[in-house]
């Protein structure tokens, strides 16, 4: 008997010392809860989160955590927050409101019971109820606490009604402030499409309920999906079609029709994803959005987006529109240039320069202003799926992509521009484009298809350069790179510039940058160095964005020839310990990458190390030798390594 009494006061006191370290307010104790619940983070032990019954049994606890478990699901991710609150000494009942959606149909309130247990209080275990929560058993503390079940399960009902009258006039509160309904009250049809486009565009959640309705009397009658459609495209930021065409940064897009009748209205908005969206190797396509648009009897226009719009957001990529308006699409490349007017350049050098540089960090928008006007619809419409699909080229995941300008040539007003475009995924195969530009009155355009006489002007000059550089793209990728056919006279690089030389390779490596990390690298004089190079640099490129972390130097060694960098890096999360040989030249320290050592860790990588250093051969024996017994130092410094 003693031992069970001095059980009750341990849990007693562990219970007084739970109380003591929470929130002294019911209201933010009752929060508090359900902010653990819903993290899924609520300790139901003996003196833990709640005020839990030392009389509990484990198979009541496991019942009370799958209720707490649904709870957690109803609680969401909204904003809590404390609302009435009815004390009865050392009794409390407390109503915590769910809020911050726009939708009345998210609102919740949810009935807490709380015990004081000295200075603090402590929630129940059971929502609603005092069950579980080992505060007696006597009839006038039944009743007490039957009176307060009964309050909350009331007031529950009452103030969820309350709750959701006080969020409709609250977002009607939220909309006025954004878009007041007198503005709303002064626009017109096409103006009202237009605005919804820029609403889109720039995430505004209330002003894009305004447009679809939110300061309307009476609501539309599916105006629950309204808002959570909304609130879930803005939450994503557009990322799933629809929705997407509309939010996306990286869709450009134009209304091109619209058409009214009475209180009735239409809108057309052709679309075009820079991206690809989910599919970025599909063939750029113009999609066409037509939303329809109605006048209420308080005279505001809203917008009627289609079902596809209130149905769960997805990533199928099937066209919205199955009828395909041939005029409407040919219209999208004029309306896009009135919202990115073009700019052309005052020679055709300047404007080649200009458009690599957009390819390769730019915007599809700012190619497109570099792109000629053409004549007719469906050529511009051509010019625009051309430019995307470049556009895209430049950005294929994974892809490694870099522009190697190799020549130009002008002539009578035309222009072709030669360029290579390396894959890091296939670095060592030439990929020769010909890019055209025309002059006119306003300066040099681009023309990423030109019409047939025009291209047959420099066909001569550009086959022959396209034979030429097919066999000699790769002295244009390494003229600063420096060549090795004998060993340096002067001694090894410093630790410093060696670790230097390495920090600034990784930086291009992980920017994809294929020029300045062939700037830093030597290559041997041998008929395969240069393939080979490209080879490693593209593994490198194609493998840093599965580093985990980034590089990290583990050590330094310095020898008669070489300076040696070990580094750490973590491919898919696992180590690997590559060695990178640096060298002096006489443009300063290179990393000789063609010669890629490893730290072994089982016989493959001993036979790899081995035929990397076989590329040494043609050199003095001294080179080798020394270059293996730097590998054999850093082998020593990884097996010390201890990866933090």
């Amino acid at each position: 008997m003693a031992s069970v009494v001095r059980m009750i006061c341990v849990l007693w006191l562990a219970l007084v010392a739970f109380g003591l370290a929470a929130a002294a307010d019911p209201g933010e104790t009752a929060v508090d809860f359900l902010e653990k619940v819903r993290a899924r983070k609520i300790n139901l032990e003996l003196g833990g989160d709640t005020a839990l019954s030392v009389q509990t049994s484990a198979s009541k606890r496991r019942q009370i955590a799958r209720r707490l478990e649904r709870m957690a699901q109803d609680l969401g991710s909204d904003p809590l927050e404390a609302g009435a609150v009815r004390l009865d000494g050392e009794l409390a009942a407390v109503l915590v409101r769910k809020t911050g959606s726009f939708d009345p149909g998210r609102m919740r309130v949810f009935p807490v019971a709380l015990v004081r247990r000295g200075d603090a209080w402590a929630a129940a275990p059971v929502p609603a109820s005092f069950e579980n929560s080992g505060f007696g058993y006597g009839t006038t503390l039944r009743q007490r606490c039957a009176a307060l079940q009964n309050w909350m399960l009331r007031e529950q009902v009452l103030d969820l009604a309350t709750l959701r009258d006080q969020t409709v006039e609250k977002m009607r509160r939220n909309i006025e402030a954004s878009l007041p309904q007198s503005t709303l009250r002064g626009l017109g049809s096409e103006e009202t499409g237009e605005l919804f486009l820029s609403a889109c565009e720039r995430h505004n959640l209330p002003e894009i309920l305004g447009l679809l309705g939110g300061l309307t009397i009476p609501l539309p009658d599916d105006w629950s999906l309204r808002i959570k459609a909304a609130e879930s495209a803005v939450s994503t930021a557009g990322a799933l079609r629809p929705w997407r065409l509309l939010m996306s940064k990286d869709v450009l897009r134009a209304l091109v029709h619209h058409e009214e009748d009475g209180s009735q209205a239409l809108v057309s908005v052709a679309c075009i994803d820079s991206t690809g969206g989910v599919t970025p190797r599909a063939a750029p396509r113009i999609e066409l959005l037509h939303l329809e648009l109605n006048k209420s009897a308080g005279g505001l226009w809203r917008v009627d987006p289609p079902d596809v719009f209130l149905q769960e957001l997805s990533e199928n990529e099937a066209p919205l529109d199955e009828i395909i308006d041939e005029e409407l699409l040919d219209a999208f490349p004029a309306k896009l240039s009135e919202l990115h007017p073009p700019l052309p350049e005052a020679s055709a050098q300047a404007a080649s320069e200009r458009l690599l540089g957009h390819l390769q960090s730019g915007g599809l928008a700012q190619v497109l202003q570099l792109i000629r006007p053409a004549e007719d619809g469906a050529g511009a419409r051509d010019n625009l799926l051309e430019a995307t699909r470049l556009w895209r080229t430049m950005r294929e995941p994974g892809g490694g992509r870099q522009i190697v300008p190799l020549a130009l040539r002008i002539e009578d007003g035309k222009a072709a521009a030669i360029w290579h475009f390396f894959a890091a995924r296939s670095p060592d195969r030439p990929d020769l484009r010909t890019l055209y530009f025309e002059q006119s009155p306003q300066g040099w355009f681009w023309v990423p298809r030109p019409r047939k006489e025009s291209a047959d002007t420099l066909r001569g000059w550009i086959d022959e350069q396209s034979k030429h550089w097919q066999q000699n793209w790769q002295g244009k990728l390494f003229s600063e790179s420096a060549e090795l056919e004998f060993l340096p006279q002067t001694g090894p690089p410093t630790e410093e510039q060696a670790r230097t030389t390495v920090d600034a390779w990784h930086k291009a490596i992980a920017s994809g940058d294929v020029t300045t990390a062939l700037q830093l690298t030597a290559h041997l004089k041998t008929p395969d160095s240069k393939t080979t190079v490209l080879r490693n640099l593209g593994y490198e490129i194609t493998g840093s964005p599965r580093n985990s972390k980034p590089p990290i130097i583990t050590g330094v060694h310095r020898g008669e020839i070489w300076t040696t960098v070990g580094v750490r890096t973590s491919p898919d999360g696992k180590p690997a310990h590559p060695l990178y040989p640096v060298i002096s030249t006489p443009a300063g320290p290179r990393i000789l990458i063609e010669v890629d050592l490893f730290a072994s860790e089982n016989s493959s990588r001993d036979f790899l190390n081995k035929t990397a250093l076989e590329r040494l051969s043609h050199l003095p024996p001294a080179a080798t030798a020394e270059l293996k017994q730097l590998l054999a130092d850093h082998q020593s410094t990884i097996a010390k390594d201890v990866d933090p």
